[in-house]
């Protein structure tokens, strides 16, 4: 049963996906007075398509044992590593809304007791709160750097086969901290 919903949320990611890319390259045929912004809808695409496939990744996932395994992660940490690995990832989390900040308690004095209760307590709505509040730009700035890494040329067709395998580095950078 989990492999059909997990198929069934990758077809529905990838039809909006679709959609969405179909809209904003469609933006560029219609007449308007307003002038087309390429990098509006460039982080528009990105950002959208991204969040649309962590979406999806949560709504399949066992989210209690992904919950259970890092916070036995956190419990195994002493405190300066915990220090050391949330500085990292606290630089990230700069991208969100202040209100998601303020709203889920993210802020630079974070220790790991209260890291461990947020995660204790976080839902899968919380979760999908917090990914649409991370601005398109944010993602866009973070995918453009996982290009350059990869050595890509973007200024051939953005493919979801691109897009896939961002998501699959950023799953793999979520599963190791």
């Amino acid at each position: 049963m989990n492999q059909t919903r997990a198929y069934a949320t990758t077809f529905i990611a990838i039809i909006l996906s679709l959609f969405l890319a179909h809209e904003v390259m469609g933006a560029t045929e219609r007449k308007t007075t307003d002038p087309f912004d390429a990098q509006k809808a460039k982080e528009l695409l990105v950002g959208q398509t991204v969040k649309i496939f962590a979406k999806g990744y949560i709504a399949v996932t066992d989210i209690d044992k992904v919950k259970q395994t890092n916070i036995a992660k956190l419990q195994k940490m002493d405190d300066q590593e915990f220090k050391r690995k949330y500085a990292a990832i606290y630089r990230d989390m700069n991208g969100l809304s202040p209100e998601t900040k303020a709203t889920y308690g993210i802020n630079d004095k974070m220790n790991r007791s209260t890291a461990i209760e947020k995660i204790r307590l976080a839902t899968k709505d919380d979760l999908y709160t917090i990914i649409d509040s991370i601005p398109d730009a944010f993602i866009t700035k973070h995918f453009g750097a996982y290009v350059a890494e990869k050595g890509l040329d973007l200024k051939q067709s953005l493919s979801a086969k691109e897009i896939k395998r961002f998501w699959k580095n950023i799953r793999k950078k979520i599963e190791t901290e």
